[in-house]
């Protein structure tokens, strides 16, 4: 892998409450799959990177495709402390800490798109997948995966809406800048919500959604139906408060957010 090894990811992100092990791979399936077959007893805190996924996911079953040595492909392994229905928190977390990551590179204000998307000129340059599982204990182990074009971006047939971090870029980045920045932050942030600072955390995300306060139709709600309305807010458990034509105020909890006229 050209710029990223486990040598320089322990350098560069330094002492971490979170991270213990830094794994990564020239070519993999998925980061994703790879944690989450690990055995139920790995402990918290495997960092998995790779220079290429075969089979990257992202939401909604969608494929995360990147070209080798263009994108950041990173899992992390958690144990959280957290309610389940503030498990989400921890994908807007590392939304948070991607956006941190690329604002002193690029020449405009990063932005989340609700859920978790990182945005740059209206163009999605980060997306984050987390999946869960209740182990015997009772406790969740999650893996939390995201995807950062650094150099390039898919190509458009595959992701019309992409765009990468060089696009916007002040001058040049490397991948492993963005990673080590996007892990420091994101451990600080975990930190804060395992000590209970969970609407701190969620304050920071809700300021920092551009989706707020403009008129959407949100997609894949219901199984599959469309909602519009005017985005209101988002609730402490992550949902997407919309106001219909009708007046309604609807909550919803998945699905893409799309703005319209």
């Amino acid at each position: 892998m050209d710029d990223i090894t486990p040598d320089l990811l322990l350098e560069g992100v330094g002492p971490a409450l979170m991270f213990r092990e830094y794994r990564v791979f020239d070519e993999i399936g998925s980061t994703n799959a790879y944690l989450k077959a690990l055995p139920s007893d790995e402990p918290p805190g495997v960092v998995a990177v790779a220079d290429y996924q075969t089979m990257g996911r992202g939401r909604e079953g969608r494929s995360w495709v990147a070209p080798p040595g263009a994108a950041i492909q990173c899992s992390v392994l958690l144990r959280p402390p957290l309610p389940p229905d503030r498990i989400y928190l921890l994908t807007t977390a590392c939304a948070l800490a991607v956006r941190s990551a690329i604002a002193p590179f690029v020449r405009e204000e990063p932005r989340l798109k609700w859920p978790n998307d990182v945005m740059l000129g209206g163009r999605k340059v980060c997306g984050v997948l987390t999946e869960t599982e209740i182990m015997p204990s009772g406790r969740a182990r999650a893996v939390v995966g995201f995807g950062v074009n650094v150099r390039e971006a898919p190509p458009a047939r595959v992701a019309p809406d992409a765009g990468c971090v060089r696009q916007f870029a002040i001058r040049p980045v490397t991948r492993l800048e963005v990673l080590v920045r996007a892990l420091r932050e994101y451990d600080r942030l975990l930190v804060r919500l395992y000590a209970g600072d969970l609407e701190g955390v969620w304050r920071a995300w809700r300021s920092s959604l551009e989706t707020l306060r403009r008129r959407v139709v949100v997609r894949g709600y219901g199984g599959g139906d469309e909602v519009a309305g005017w985005a209101a807010d988002v609730a402490l458990d992550g949902a997407l408060i919309l106001e219909t034509e009708d007046g309604e105020r609807r909550r919803v909890y998945a699905g893409e957010a799309i703005e319209r006229a």
